[in-house]
């Protein structure tokens, strides 16, 4: 209850902006594949559109597709994903598109982790609750190891970087990278967490038979695809609870302090 109380009170000081609309890109292979560009930061700014995207998996694209991602000039890809994932999924990334793959491993995923998963999945009481618990505790468990995110913001750093970061559905792991993109371009909570939760609109055009590739059984599969606003304020108040802040925690895991934020912010803001 701690945890939460203290992204609580940092949220009840911020001040709240409108959210315009972020794109979608359409994808039906990968519903969750967005860019942030459009998210209006403060009264002043907003994300420039073309520069910043989010997904889940991408793989086996149709042509359709294909062609929507090729429009975007993504020229790096950070796949937080594990190994197991990845040769499941592979990212379909077509050469004339000239990208940089980074891998960029955020937790664990493979059989011998999923135990707890599983449990809860094949029990007869199953319950949503149930994976509410374990997906709080999963996106604070990604606080042990926050520095493993550090490649994705060296690309961001990148004078002419085009950035996609992204994991299996494209909401935990690159929902708290996204939630500390933002709140280095100054967003306030309320936008970070809107953005968090954008991802439940991808759930109803989700192919949940890629999750039966880890053993979920396909009518339970939907409940494990969305988030909860307490899957991200565990995460954040685990960083508060190691670090003190977030911004300690940037600066220390990623070299980012307000000189580095100043220039992100003049790379990928602009005035409304």
């Amino acid at each position: 209850m701690q945890k939460l109380t203290v992204v609580a009170l940092m949220a009840a000081v911020c001040t709240s902006f409108s959210v315009q609309a972020q794109k979608n890109l359409g994808m039906e292979s990968s519903p969750n594949f967005r860019e942030l560009g459009g998210l209006q930061i403060n009264e002043n700014y907003q994300v420039k559109d073309d520069m910043l995207y989010r997904s889940g998996s991408f793989s086996d694209l149709p042509d359709s597709d294909e062609q929507k991602l090729l429009a975007t000039g993504i020229n790096r890809v950070v796949d937080f994903r594990s190994p197991f994932e990845i040769e499941r999924e592979p990212d379909h990334i077509p050469a004339s598109l000239n990208a940089e793959y980074v891998p960029c491993q955020i937790g664990s995923l493979d059989p011998n982790s999923m135990g707890a998963f599983m449990k809860v999945f094949t029990s007869e009481d199953f319950h949503k609750s149930q994976v509410d618990s374990l997906m709080i505790m999963a996106n604070h468990g990604f606080v042990e190891n926050i520095a493993d995110y550090k490649p994705l913001f060296n690309s961001l750093q990148e004078t002419e970087s085009v950035v996609l970061f992204h994991c299996s559905a494209g909401k935990d792991r690159t929902g708290l990278a996204s939630s500390l993109i933002l709140h280095i371009l100054g967003a306030d909570w309320d936008t970070i967490m809107a953005d968090f939760l954008r991802s439940n609109e991808a759930v109803a055009k989700m192919d949940t038979k890629k999750m039966e590739m880890y053993g979920i059984p396909a009518d339970r599969a939907k409940s494990l695809a969305g988030v909860e606003a307490e899957y991200l304020e565990s995460a954040w108040a685990g960083i508060v609870e190691k670090y003190g802040s977030v911004d300690a925690m940037l600066d220390k895991e990623f070299g980012i302090g307000e000189k580095e934020k100043e220039s992100l912010r003049k790379k990928y803001l602009e005035k409304i």
